[in-house]
């Protein structure tokens, strides 16, 4: 029986693309990088920033550093409040309360900037735990799911994460945790993933799935 929820934010619990968009294509302008298409700014969404701008745009370390540097100093200005819940999210949480089940966050992005957003989206009181990466972008998915365990006393097989992308997959199989996936955010985009974790279209179906982990 799950006794604690953990959500992905980007992509999970909001849609926070126009925000982190913007907020890549600043970068990229400020470092005199020839800005990505939105079709590629998208398919990073979820990722670990700095591992992002390493891998996917090619900066050497430093410079992607530095390029986090800009993403946040744009997304703290602008990208913050450029985010919208998906349709029943803020109802599933509140179920969730109501029948005595812990939720939380663990996601790859800032700490500071998850707490901010989740309190100007009126979802803050649902949470037991907020956690973010870490202020170097050291902290893997599986680390930020081991915080919130440990910070609410939770073993290991009473934990459900709940995420739109392989991040949040690789993380839960890191930290030993079931998963269960959804398809309306950023990074899975049907129901064929083969037999390893269960994948949703909707808040709905996500809620009827957790209420019945929980029982």
């Amino acid at each position: 029986m799950k006794k604690l929820v953990l959500f992905d934010f980007d992509g999970t619990l909001a849609d926070t693309s126009e925000g982190i968009i913007n907020s890549h294509k600043y970068a990229h302008k400020m470092m005199g990088r020839e800005i990505p298409s939105d079709e590629v700014l998208y398919s990073v969404i979820g990722g670990p920033l700095l591992q992002t701008y390493m891998n996917r745009f090619g900066f050497n370390e430093n410079e992607a550093i530095e390029a986090v540097k800009y993403y946040r100093e744009f997304y703290a200005k602008q990208g913050i409040n450029e985010a919208q819940l998906y349709p029943g999210i803020k109802d599933l949480l509140v179920t969730l309360n109501q029948k005595g089940i812990l939720a939380g966050v663990a996601t790859l992005k800032a700490e500071k900037f998850a707490k901010i957003m989740s309190e100007n989206l009126g979802i803050a009181e649902y949470f037991s735990v907020i956690h973010g990466i870490d202020a170097n972008d050291k902290s893997s998915k599986a680390d930020i799911i081991k915080r919130c365990l440990e910070d609410t006393g939770t073993n290991f097989s009473d934990v459900l994460m709940v995420g739109d992308s392989i991040h949040d997959y690789n993380g839960a199989q890191e930290a030993g945790i079931d998963f269960a996936g959804v398809i309306y955010g950023f990074g899975f985009t049907g129901r064929n993933h083969g037999n390893n974790f269960n994948i949703f279209n909707s808040s709905a179906e996500l809620q009827d799935f957790i209420l019945k982990s929980c029982n």
